[in-house]
């Protein structure tokens, strides 16, 4: 509650303008005190002039008592909430917002901004007022004239309210979105108990477990205008100096700060006329708050973009968004200074008020509405969120074009290197150019005119459906590689559009679409008829066997199966080898396939030699057998009948995929397995009622 000025001194003109009202204003922790000269105009205190001495001040001062004390919670990080805590006026606000107040002690509280949008918040304010002092100006002796042409002063300070605030600024990071509410309820609720908490002799906090744990994560960052020897930067601490800050005022208030002071204008002092002639409406001041507003709530969105590209390595999206963040800041600037004019000579009553709401509305012919920036920061958004899904999915390293990737694939030991490559991201902006053009014109005091909509303008690669499809066929092909040197890049292909599987061999590229990896080393098998135990009939030229209950009529030979109905590859392997089996099951009966050595023992099964590496399939479920070694394998959502086995010997690995309309999943595949130089060869298991085909 403000005090009451003493009618003597503080009479109002009745039925004038504010050129002869008393102002009231926050003092922002700015030095001021009572005879001090102000100019209304910018806001700005002028030191080292005063219309009396300084001794008649004292006589003429009469001093009360102002007890006073309340608190505040602003839950919000507006500009408006902000200047709410500390009670300033619109025209106040103004001065303050287009750079033309500086401020100090509880009053930097004004300059914080966030940079995140998960940057959970919640401000305490803490208000004391101690007394007040007001100047009985009707008892001091009139001015000459002559002294106010020596100063730009507007009005004199006639009276101080002296106490102090402290701000006090809780804040926790969400990890993500959904962690917001939660936190910004753990903050407000934590906050509002602060004045009940106790505290133990031993100095700790008397609190349950479960607001300790809400409190845990929580740091303070402390604004104001009383003297700490060391600032709070946790809750428990912040609570300590909060029951410490009205012991902090002093016995006699002596450490007290102005708060507030009423201006008394000096037209009415000597009946001249003012240098004052209006103030800006409330309206239009809510009209640059919101407009400020705006622009931060771009660039906090812009910092939390910048974050997740630059964390998925899209240097190409960082680049657009430190433009068009650059636009905005310099944009913003020039705002600014221009309002930095044209306030005080509005204020002056050279300018109209029209002139700065026609400069607020350069912001949308800029390209810099709220519309157009959440638009564009849409976009950006939506293709940062396409590129990390296709990432997290892939699973692999990023290596930049250029050094990363060529250090790479100029490895001495590197042979093979598959990369997973983004192709789309490098394109035209216009709107960058639009903004960029606005600026340039805005700086130079030109015309900024609204660009017309281009209706040819084509759509965004990460919303085009055939792209969408492109990428999940190059994600598909890019799982089913076998080889350890795959790796995520950004290297731009207009022919291939969302993304493209590339192929280097010693640093050279091979392919720059591969669209079916293991077919590369396709190998043309057939059946040894000396190795098939004689339950298995070959047909189709040796590339198929069905198992039978008669015997066959084969010879006997040594490297026949005796035991189990299975059967090796004429063909040895070699290098590396692709092949495809197609089965034909009856009766949920079992069937195996795999690699075997030359010299596997022909009483024994594939699934528990040690010289054997084998997938398993029964009743449309997938098993790996090697040695004394078994497991499950997840079935893909797309059920075949087909699987296609790649065996590369140099590097050491074997992988069995599912076939699906040209499509490969990888089922498994067995790593860091040392092949000796002894001779490979794939080898089978029929089931009953069962038949394998080599495709």
């Amino acid at each position: 509650m403000e005090p009451q000025l003493q009618h003597s001194s503080m009479e109002l003109f009745q039925g004038g303008g504010p050129e002869f009202s008393v102002l009231v204003v926050s003092a922002l922790s700015r030095p001021l005190d009572l005879g001090m000269l102000y100019n209304v105009r910018n806001d700005r205190l002028i030191p080292g002039f005063t219309l009396w001495k300084t001794e008649d001040i004292k006589s003429k001062t009469h001093v009360r008592p102002h007890h006073n004390t309340w608190l505040q919670v602003a839950m919000s990080e507006s500009l408006s909430e902000k200047t709410s805590l500390l009670d300033v006026s619109a025209s106040l606000k103004a001065s303050f917002l287009c750079g033309l107040v500086e401020v100090g002690g509880s009053a930097k509280y004004l300059n914080k901004k966030t940079s995140s949008s998960r940057h959970c918040s919640v401000t305490l304010g803490y208000h004391v007022t101690t007394e007040f002092k007001e100047l009985m100006i009707s008892e001091l002796e009139t001015p000459k004239p002559e002294l106010f042409d020596k100063t730009d002063a507007t009005h004199v300070v006639s009276a101080v309210l002296y106490g102090a605030d402290a701000l006090m600024e809780f804040q926790e990071m969400a990890s993500d979105d959904s962690k917001k509410q939660e936190i910004q309820g753990n903050l407000t609720v934590m906050i509002k108990k602060i004045p009940s908490i106790e505290i133990s002799g031993d100095g700790s906090l008397k609190m349950d477990d479960e607001d300790k744990k809400k409190v845990k994560n929580f740091s303070c960052k402390f604004h104001g205008d009383f003297y700490l020897k060391e600032l709070p930067s946790t809750y428990e601490e912040a609570v300590k100096v909060y029951k410490e800050l009205p012991s902090l005022l002093g016995e006699k208030w002596e450490n007290a700060v102005p708060v507030k002071v009423w201006l008394y204008p000096l037209s009415k002092l000597t009946n001249t006329e003012s240098k004052l002639k209006k103030m800006i409406s409330e309206r239009l001041v809510s009209l640059v708050e919101k407009v400020m507003d705006d622009f931060h709530q771009a660039e906090v969105r812009t910092n939390d973009l910048l974050k997740s590209s630059k964390e998925i390595k899209a240097e190409e999206i960082v680049h657009k968004l430190e433009e068009f963040q650059s636009s905005l800041r310099v944009f913003t600037t020039e705002l600014l200074r221009k309002m930095r004019d044209l306030i005080p000579a509005i204020r002056e009553g050279n300018m109209e008020e029209t002139a700065l709401r026609d400069l607020l509305k350069s912001q949308d012919a800029s390209g810099f509405s709220v519309k157009e920036m959440e638009q564009w920061l849409d976009g950006k958004e939506t293709e940062i969120n396409v590129v990390t899904m296709n990432i997290k999915q892939l699973k692999c390293e990023i290596k930049l074009p250029g050094r990363e990737l060529d250090s790479l694939l100029m490895d001495p030991d590197v042979k093979d290197v598959f990369v997973f490559s983004f192709t789309s991201l490098s394109y035209e902006e216009p709107y960058l150019k639009t903004i960029s053009k606005a600026v340039e014109n805005f700086k130079s005091g030109s015309a900024i005119s609204t660009p017309e909509q281009d209706p040819t303008q084509e759509v965004p690669w990460y919303k085009r459906p055939d792209v969408k499809e492109n990428l999940a066929s190059s994600r598909s092909v890019f799982k089913s590689v076998p080889f350890k040197n795959k790796v995520i890049s950004f290297i731009s292909d207009p022919d291939h559009p969302g993304a493209s599987v590339c192929w280097y061999v010693n640093a050279a590229l091979k392919d720059p679409r591969v669209t079916s990896m293991p077919a590369q080393f396709a190998c043309k098998l057939t059946l040894d008829p000396n190795t098939a135990n004689k339950h298995l009939l070959l047909s189709e030229g040796n590339r198929k066997v069905t198992r039978v209950k008669e015997w066959q009529p084969y010879p006997d030979h040594p490297d026949r199966f005796t035991l189990s109905p299975q059967v090796l590859s004429r063909e040895p392997l070699t290098g590396r080898c692709y092949w495809e089996c197609q089965w034909d099951v009856s009766g949920g009966n079992y069937l195996d396939m795999g690699v075997a050595y030359q010299s596997t023992d022909r009483n024994t099964y594939l699934t528990s030699s040690d010289k054997s590496w084998v997938l398993g399939v029964y009743d449309n479920k997938y098993y790996v057998y090697h040695s004394t070694f078994s497991a499950g394998v997840p079935t893909p959502p797309s059920r075949s009948s087909r699987v296609g086995v790649l065996l590369d010997r140099e590097a050491c690995t074997l992988s069995f995929y599912s076939v699906c309309s040209d499509t490969l999943t990888l089922l498994y595949t067995f790593e860091n397995t040392t092949f000796t130089d002894e001779p490979l060869y794939a080898g089978f298991y029929v089931g009953e009622d069962s038949s394998l085909t080599l495709c």
